[in-house]
């Protein structure tokens, strides 16, 4: 996985509001140590605000930031992507004639993220991407990847690198476009619809 930015405000609002509430844990901990008279002993470290910030930071980025209640209160507006998607593209190569099967997985974290696409011919990985969420019509992931052709793919096909920026509709599809790199200069449409079988809505 890898780390992606978003223009939602959130990165920087999060991180203080965990500060603050790891502060106060470390402080109400240091009043209960010394209430029940409890002495920590000298090879464990007391409890640190730095301690409960590191706990409770890798805590929201794997698993609070999908909570429903945690959305509602608008503290995080990042999608979440996690996930088999299904469906096809279409591709300048035949003059977008042919469907192709797609099959997208995404693993997401509040942080990092991978998107895998495969075909029949190839799989591709991305390597940095972005979520954009501040457009009130729709938002949009944006990503770079790197294509490896199947050992049964046309001899003319080759590694290469690419551009994808795929909408988000009412998070159910992804649609959109790629584009091949230079060497290729093919380009294409994508359109995936997810399997809601395999994961939960956030």
């Amino acid at each position: 996985m890898h780390g992606y930015s978003t223009d939602s405000n959130e990165r920087r609002v999060v991180p203080f509001l965990l500060a603050a509430l790891a502060i106060a844990l470390a402080w109400m901990t240091s009043r209960l140590l010394a209430a029940t008279h409890f002495s920590v002993p000298w090879w464990v470290g007391a409890p640190s605000s730095m301690g409960f910030y590191g706990a409770l930071y890798t805590l929201f980025d794997k698993h609070v930031w999908r909570n429903r209640f945690i959305r509602k209160l608008g503290l995080v507006r990042v999608p979440n992507l996690t996930g088999r998607w299904r469906g096809y593209l279409t591709s300048s190569f035949d003059a977008h004639v042919k469907q192709r099967e797609v099959k997208i997985q995404i693993f997401q974290t509040w942080t990092q993220i991978s998107i895998i696409l495969s075909t029949a011919t190839s799989l591709s990985r991305s390597c940095v991407g972005a979520i954009q969420v501040a457009d009130p019509d729709y938002i949009t992931l944006i990503y770079q990847y790197e294509n490896q052709p199947q050992a049964s793919a046309l001899k003319m096909m080759h590694m290469h690198y690419g551009t994808a920026m795929l909408r988000i509709s009412n998070g159910s599809f992804l649609i959109g476009d790629y584009y091949a790199g230079p060497d290729r200069g093919t380009f294409g449409r994508i359109l995936c619809r997810r399997q809601w079988n395999t994961v939960k809505a956030a």
